[in-house]
C-alpha cells in the first residue's frame, strides 16, 4: 500500500528540517497504518494437534512396512516348503524307480525296459559335466565311467549310434584311454565274445575301432560314440566358412551354390548327425554351450531335481521320446 499525498508532505517537511517537527511516537503512528500485518501465533491446541497428526502418519508407515515383510517371509516359506517337497518326491520317486529298474550290469534287463517302447533313437545324445571343473583328482576317472555306462546302456538297448557332450573337451586328449574303457566296459557287461564292435571318433581326429569291428557278427549291433564339446560349435562353422571363401575366391565353386542344406551336410559329416533325443543329467536345462544346430528338431528331456548320471533318468528319457510327436513344417 503506497503513502497517501497529505502523509507524503508531511514527512518530506519533517525530512527537511532535520525531523524535529514531528516525535519518534508520531513518526511510527504515521508508519504504522502502510506496515503488514504481522503473522498470528498458533495456538498450544492447533500445535499439540500438528504433532499428533504427524506421529500418527509416522505409525501408519511402520505399520505398513511391517505387514509387507510378513507377507515377504509368508510368501518365501511356502516357496521353500513347496521346492522342499517336490525335491524330495523327485528323489524318492528316482529311488524307487532306480530300484524296479536296476539293470545288474546285464542287458537283458534292459533289453526287458525297452521292450514295450514303440520305438527308440537312432542317435542318442547326452550332456555330461566334468566334476569340479577337473580340480578333483579322480574327476576324469569318474568322467570316463559315466560315458562307459551311458554307452552300456545304449548297446543293450539297441541304440546304434552315442555322442557324448562335454564342455571343456578332456575327453577328446583321452581318446586311447576312453576307448580302452568303453571296451573293457562292453565286454563287462556282453561278455569278451559277445561285445558289440565299438567306434570312437571326434572331429578332425582319426576314428579308433575295437578289434572286432571289421569280423563282426550279423546279430551284433555296432555301437558308434562320437565325443564333441564346445569347440565343435562356433569353431567348425568358422573353419567350414573359411573352406567356402577358399573356395570361391579359387572359383571351385560359386557363392549362389553356398545354402543352408549344403552347410548343414557339411556340419554333419564334419562333426555329427543331428542326433533324436538329448538328455540332460543335470536338475535344469543347461545345454553348456552344446552346438545349436544339430539339435533344431531334437527332443531335450531332462529330471527335474536330479543329481548325477543314473539309469533311471536314462530310461524316462527314452520313454519322453516315445511318447514326444514331431510335426514338421512344410
Amino acid at each position: 500500500m503506497s503513502f497517501t499525498a497529505k502523509d507524503t508532505q508531511v514527512y518530506r517537511e519533517d525530512e527537511k528540517v532535520g525531523h524535529r517537527n514531528l516525535g519518534v511516537k508520531e513518526r511510527e503512528k504515521l508508519v504504522e497504518n502502510y506496515l503488514p500485518v504481522p503473522p498470528s501465533k498458533p495456538s498450544r491446541s492447533r500445535s499439540r494437534k500438528k504433532k499428533h497428526q504427524t506421529s500418527h502418519f509416522g505409525i501408519r508407515k511402520f505399520l505398513r512396512s511391517q505387514l509387507y515383510l510378513l507377507l515377504y517371509i509368508i510368501t518365501h516359506a511356502i516357496f521353500s516348503v513347496y521346492i522342499r517337497i517336490r525335491i524330495a518326491y523327485h528323489a524318492v520317486s528316482l529311488r524307487i524307480l532306480s530300484i524296479l529298474k536296476y539293470h545288474h550290469n546285464t542287458p537283458d534287463y534292459v533289453r526287458r525296459d525297452v521292450s514295450t517302447l514303440k520305438r527308440l533313437p537312432k542317435h542318442l545324445s547326452v550332456i555330461l559335466t566334468l566334476e569340479d571343473g577337473g580340480r578333483a583328482g579322480d574327476a576324469l576317472e569318474k568322467l570316463v565311467n559315466e560315458v562307459s555306462e551311458v554307452a552300456a546302456w545304449c548297446a543293450s538297448a539297441g541304440i546304434p549310434r552315442l555322442s557324448i557332450y562335454e564342455r571343456t573337451g578332456i575327453l577328446k586328449r583321452y581318446m586311447p584311454q576312453t576307448h580302452r574303457a568303453l571296451v573293457h566296459k562292453l565286454k563287462a557287461w556282453f561278455g569278451k565274445r559277445q561285445a558289440p564292435p565299438l567306434s570312437l571318433s571326434t572331429r578332425g581326429a582319426s576314428a579308433i575301432h575295437s578289434a572286432n569291428w571289421e569280423f563282426s557278427l550279423q546279430s551284433q549291433l555296432p555301437l558308434e560314440v562320437v565325443l564333441i564339446s564346445e569347440d565343435d560349435g562356433r569353431e567348425a562353422m568358422v573353419d567350414l566358412t573359411k573352406v567356402l571363401v577358399q573356395m570361391v575366391q579359387k572359383e571351385k565353386i560359386s557363392a549362389g551354390d553356398i545354402t543352408i542344406d549344403v552347410l548343414d551336410n557339411e556340419l554333419s559329416e564334419a562333426v555329427m548327425l543331428e542326433p533324436d533325443l538329448l538328455i540332460s543329467f543335470e536338475p535344469y536345462v543347461d545345454l553348456q554351450g552344446y552346438p545349436p544346430w544339430p539339435i533344431r528338431l531334437t527332443e531335450v528331456y531332462c529330471a527335474p531335481d536330479n543329481e548325477g548320471v543314473g539309469y533311471q533318468v536314462f530310461l524316462r528319457g527314452l520313454r519322453k521320446y516315445t511318447e514326444a510327436t514331431f510335426k514338421l513344417g512344410k
